[in-house]
């Protein structure tokens, strides 16, 4: 079902990127930050999601974000973070972060989003996770040790921080140049999302 839900998703993104944009308003299409946060790409235009590995939409729009991701402009730099709105949703941070620093965010994102939402593991526990891991071909002490590192300490602590910095009400969400951020309520869907996203890309790009 998922597979035939990614395709549909997929054919229609495709499709969207052919269709006028049209123009957006503030405040009702996306929302303009008080205080923009500082961005972390230099002179490109940094597009952020902000996601949770529980997250059921967060799961359902991977494919399609991916697809998407492919046909940004050469001038805008793709980066994801872990959004912790509360404690519960920490486990979600560290893993992303574990995965980064074992360097295989590219093999196992979309792997470990299969597992909770497809495979409904729960992972509890940093056990559990190690585990996952293991049965991935990854060495059990070097996971371990990633996360106790300050790296990820440090990571995940800045993650809290930003997430109440863009003021977004949930996820996923799409932060541009640190200025701008939509979602799917204010856009009028996921694939909309998206569309609104290419719209402030190119208006940062003015």
């Amino acid at each position: 079902m998922h597979k035939i839900k990614f395709i549909l998703s997929v054919l229609l993104l495709n499709l969207s990127m052919f269709a006028f944009a049209g123009s957006y308003t503030e405040g009702e299409h996306y929302i303009k930050l008080d205080k923009p946060v500082k961005t972390t790409t230099k002179e490109q235009i940094e597009v952020r999601e902000l996601f949770w590995y529980y997250c059921p939409h967060c799961f359902n729009v991977e494919p399609v974000l991916n697809n998407w991701v492919k046909t940004l402009p050469n001038n805008a730099v793709f980066i994801r973070q872990p959004a912790v709105f509360s404690d519960r949703w920490v486990n979600g941070a560290i893993f992303y972060y574990v995965l980064e620093q074992l360097g295989e965010v590219e093999r196992l994102h979309g792997k470990l989003f299969d597992a909770i939402h497809l495979q409904k593991i729960a992972f509890t526990t940093q056990s559990d996770f190690v585990n996952w891991l293991g049965d991935h071909g990854i060495d059990k002490n070097k996971a371990n040790n990633a996360f106790k590192s300050f790296s990820v300490r440090v990571k995940v602590n800045k993650s809290k921080l930003n997430t109440v910095k863009y003021h977004t009400s949930g996820v996923p969400a799409i932060v541009v140049n640190g200025k701008y951020w939509t979602d799917a309520s204010h856009a009028g869907g996921e694939l909309a999302m998206f569309k609104v996203v290419n719209y402030l890309i190119e208006k940062e790009s003015k």
